[in-house]
């Protein structure tokens, strides 16, 4: 049956898919997710009116039974991502399971039965809904990536981790050698003066733990020296790895979206890496107006799907994947000489000017591929504007 095609609905509940679905389905995900964990929230609040804490009661079974129905879901599309034939169903499901987006489905599921069957009361029943937060990790590329710089780091992260805790034991030490006899409660011990360190070290300084001598204090200016150059460090290894990942990650997806391209496909692999680096991706909507006749030409377009019109007299023309369009009013320096509406959800790569330029410079025999591909439509849009004319 059409309703239970297995791998449409594996496209919808995919992160990265472009069905028409997949973004209704993500909405209903996420505001399902945020009800029930509102209504978690709002339950722990003192003194609720009957109704209200019986609405969110409610609220929180509702949702769970969404999520129910969405592991189940995930469960049986499951076998869609297998990659040979000779994998069982039962086994791509168990695969989902245990890997960790389906065991923190499965938990998801189980938290609040588990909440019913351990918590002392209706609230501390609810608590166990804090799992459903783990589930937002799914449709968050920032988290996605955050793990992945994580993992490329992990060396020189695992560096400062090291200076991090060597300077927290040798300012422990110190700290309990320095302070032990003036403040025993606090520095009385090894593991007491650590709180010390480590609330100086991360510069919070919250005031409960100080140093009275003159060594203790000297000691506590050059942790938070320490402390300063640790964060900083640490910061910049994620920060550079972050944007190295989103860089990678981009010019990853160009590269797939560039090889749809009909155009690109025999150009040679130094050619695209280089105009790569230069697209853009954007996708508009219906009856989205690019540009409009008489404007100044900022960018051309190569379509990678979906369609435009070009609003051409005295008959307009519409323009499909793999074509391009813009590149006249770049190449010859005039004004736009018509408008492009998109007449359905499109997906663009757009070349700035500058770009443009740049790439005539470095590629001459792309530029002169492309003007002679924009020449020869010229003629054939000649052509038929002329048979389109009203004769005597």
């Amino acid at each position: 049956m059409p309703f239970l095609d297995r791998q449409r609905f594996a496209r919808i509940v995919s992160p990265s898919d472009p069905d028409r679905a997949a973004p209704g389905f993500r909405l209903a995900y996420h505001a399902t997710i945020t009800a029930g964990l509102a209504a978690m929230f709002a339950d722990t609040w003192p003194g609720l009116p009957p109704m209200v804490d019986h609405a969110m009661m409610w609220t929180t079974i509702v949702a769970w039974g969404v999520l129910v129905l969405e592991f189940a879901l995930r469960l049986w599309v499951a076998p869609s991502a297998r990659h040979a034939d000779s994998v069982s169903d039962v086994r791509m499901r168990v695969h989902y399971i245990t890997g960790p987006r389906g065991f923190i489905d499965f938990l998801a599921v189980l938290a609040l039965p588990t909440g019913w069957v351990f918590g002392t009361e209706h609230t501390d029943a609810n608590l166990f809904c804090i799992l459903w937060s783990l589930k937002l990790f799914r449709y968050s590329t920032g988290l996605t990536v955050l793990l992945s710089v994580i993992r490329n780091e992990r060396t020189a992260l695992l560096s400062v981790l090291t200076t991090f805790a060597v300077v927290l034991l040798l300012s422990s030490t110190l700290a309990y050698i320095f302070e032990r006899e003036g403040q025993p409660d606090t520095f009385g011990s090894i593991p007491s003066a650590m709180w010390w360190a480590i609330v100086t070290l991360t510069t919070t300084g919250y005031g409960d733990a100080t140093p009275a001598t003159l060594w203790g204090r000297s000691l506590a200016g050059i942790v938070m020296v320490c402390g300063l150059a640790v964060f900083a460090l640490m910061t910049g290894i994620l920060a550079n790895g972050f944007a190295q990942e989103l860089r990678r990650r981009d010019f990853l997806r160009t590269w797939d979206l560039v090889a749809r391209v009909p155009y690109f496909r025999d150009v040679g692999a130094a050619v695209i890496a280089e105009v790569v680096r230069m697209l853009r991706p954007q996708e508009v909507r219906p009856n989205t107006i690019l540009f409009r006749r008489g404007e100044t030409g900022q960018a051309m377009y190569f379509i990678v799907s979906g369609e435009i019109e070009m609003g051409l007299r005295p008959r307009p023309i519409r323009l499909s994947d793999g074509n391009f369009f813009g590149e006249m009013a770049l190449i010859s320096g005039s004004d736009r000489s018509a408008t492009a509406t998109a007449t359905r959800r499109t997906l663009l790569l757009s070349l700035d000017v500058a770009d443009f330029r740049d790439l005539a410079a470095r590629r001459p025999e792309l530029l002169k591929a492309i003007h002679e591909e924009a020449e020869k439509r010229r003629l054939i849009n000649a052509g038929a504007m002329a048979a389109a004319a009203p004769k005597d």
